[in-house]
């Protein structure tokens, strides 16, 4: 429940949908290229863009994020649980139609979560493992938290899986067939994982940036192939990842 308020205040931080971020320069391209291709191989792939995007967003995260003074009832600038047990009744109480059995797992949720960020299990959060708590997609451990959260939330049958009118009853807009990868008319865990994390919509953007740019169609992309797709990208609005990529780099 607490991080739901701070997401949206704090989401510039680790989102890929950064505001006016300007076009990509030539110069910016190669900076980010000789970063991203981790095994100087002269082409980037799928696994080395998302490992860049996690820790990229991930620094920036660490360098900016900041607790409300509200939470940190001792200001010592560490969270313990009871800190949020409390935060999260303060909430509660200004809660107009209050779900009890909504929010009880919504306690519960929180609480495993504080627990698999919890690194050193010393009972508090610091800096880098509140980022963490409050940004569960750049936790695995945190992410499948929330997605367990949500599926226990959304299958009213209880048969561990979505429905379509089940996926559709709370998840607003998005596509249910666009979700449902393997195409078996439902949504696993693992499905909604992959939707909630935003990993779903890194891998769809990046594999249309690499449609545009991957020339000699071997899978992977070349500075030459990025550089001569820069135009292109930027007008199919493709390049929003190397926007916000460059401009969180420029702030570290």
């Amino acid at each position: 429940m607490v991080h739901r308020r701070l997401l949206t205040a704090s989401a510039r931080l680790v989102m890929s949908e950064t505001a006016d971020l300007g076009h990509v320069t030539e110069e910016d391209l190669r900076k980010l290229f000789g970063v991203i291709d981790e095994d100087n191989d002269g082409k980037v792939t799928l696994g080395e863009l998302k490992s860049f995007n996690t820790q990229t967003a991930r620094r920036h995260a660490e360098k900016f994020f900041k607790l409300p003074a509200w939470m940190d009832e001792d200001e010592d600038g560490k969270l313990s649980f009871e800190e949020v047990k409390e935060a999260n009744h303060k909430i509660g109480m200004s809660t107009h139609n209050i779900d009890p059995e909504g929010i009880k797992k919504e306690h519960k949720k929180e609480e495993v979560k504080f627990q698999e960020v919890d690194a050193d299990n010393d009972g508090v959060l610091s800096q880098s493992e509140l980022v963490l708590f409050f940004h569960p997609n750049l936790d695995t451990k945190a992410s499948a938290v929330e997605a367990a959260h949500l599926m226990d939330t959304l299958d009213k049958d209880e048969d561990g899986v979505l429905s379509e009118s089940e996926f559709q009853a709370k998840s607003g807009p998005v596509d249910f067939q666009r979700v449902d990868t393997n195409g078996d008319g439902k949504i696993q865990l693992a499905e909604l994982e992959q939707m909630s994390s935003g990993a779903l919509d890194f891998a769809e953007s990046m594999r249309r940036m690499t449609d545009i740019a991957d020339q000699n169609g071997d899978g992977s992309v070349t500075l030459e192939e990025l550089l001569a797709a820069r135009e292109a990208l930027a007008k199919k609005g493709e390049d929003r990842y190397l926007r916000s990529w460059q401009s969180m780099r420029n702030e570290l």
